[in-house]
């Protein structure tokens, strides 16, 4: 039978032994936790960068297409444009030159009028001329007053010829202002027409850097060596108090237990069979 003293020294070796490893595995369990804990944090963190990043993309792909819209479209209303300009231009061009050829139009007609009168008023002076030969040679009037009379009716002729052509070259620098005037409104017209311009779009948006996920920081486990270092505490603790609960040194105690673990591993005879 083993003695008090030493049930009692081995009841609180295996006290302080089994304490020490319910230690070491509670930290041990509670490093595990923490680093699961830690990696679920990153996976998720890496599921919601992933996330962003879907969204940028999908985000950036819709300012392309909406960019690559109003390009479209503003090269249909630039060739729309076009068509108008032109169409326009040949419109102002066409009615421009309507309302100077109307105008060289009275030209040639003032000038028709004018040499129309001019013939007309020749052909009355040439009849009164005759007619006041005729008179006089009926009469037997001859000399300077039939000279005078002739020369007065020729001076009347010239002086109508001689306004109807000054009207004439007034009207005819009249018609030419005026069709001066209708080319340079014609210019002005071409050059009030409006052409819309476009502005460069708005610059795409790039999608922006996404922060890396910083990997989980390691979790320190429960040191092995704290673990020994407190068994062999135990151990030490033990053989103290046997030491001071049986009386004896600590040296005796330690050799005692050398020679109880020695006698555990000597086989007695015939335990072999």
């Amino acid at each position: 039978m083993c003695e008090p003293v030493t049930i009692i020294a081995g009841v609180g070796l295996a006290i302080s032994a089994a304490g020490a490893v319910a230690a070491h595995q509670s930290a041990e369990a509670s490093s595990s936790a923490s680093a699961s804990a830690g990696v679920s944090g990153q996976i998720a963190n890496m599921r919601d960068r992933s996330a962003t990043i879907a969204y940028q993309n999908q985000t950036y792909a819709q300012d392309i297409q909406y960019a690559n819209d109003m390009l479209e479209w503003s090269k249909q209303e630039w060739d729309r444009q076009l068509v108008y300009h032109s169409e326009a231009t040949k419109a102002v061009e066409k009615n421009t030159l309507a309302q100077v050829a109307q105008v060289m139009l009275r030209q040639v007609e003032e000038d028709m009028s004018t040499i129309l009168q001019g013939t007309e008023v020749r052909k009355q002076g040439t009849v009164v001329r005759a007619s006041i030969r005729a008179r006089s040679g009926d009469r037997g009037v001859e000399g300077n007053s039939v000279d005078a009379i002739l020369d007065d009716v020729t001076r009347q002729e010239g002086e109508v010829l001689t306004v109807q052509d000054m009207n004439r070259s007034a009207t005819q620098r009249q018609l030419n202002r005026e069709a001066i005037a209708l080319d340079a409104q014609g210019d002005q017209n071409l050059a009030n027409l409006s052409v819309k311009t476009f502005a460069p779009s708005t610059q795409i948006r790039t999608p922006g850097t996404t922060a890396s996920v910083q990997q989980a920081a390691p979790v320190m486990g429960p040191s092995t060596a704290v673990l020994t270092a407190n068994l062999a505490g135990s151990v030490g603790s033990a053989v103290s108090n046997y030491s001071v609960m049986s009386g004896q040194k600590v040296s005796d105690t330690v050799n005692d237990i050398g020679k109880w673990a020695g006698r555990q591993f000597i086989i007695p005879p015939g335990a072999g069979g």
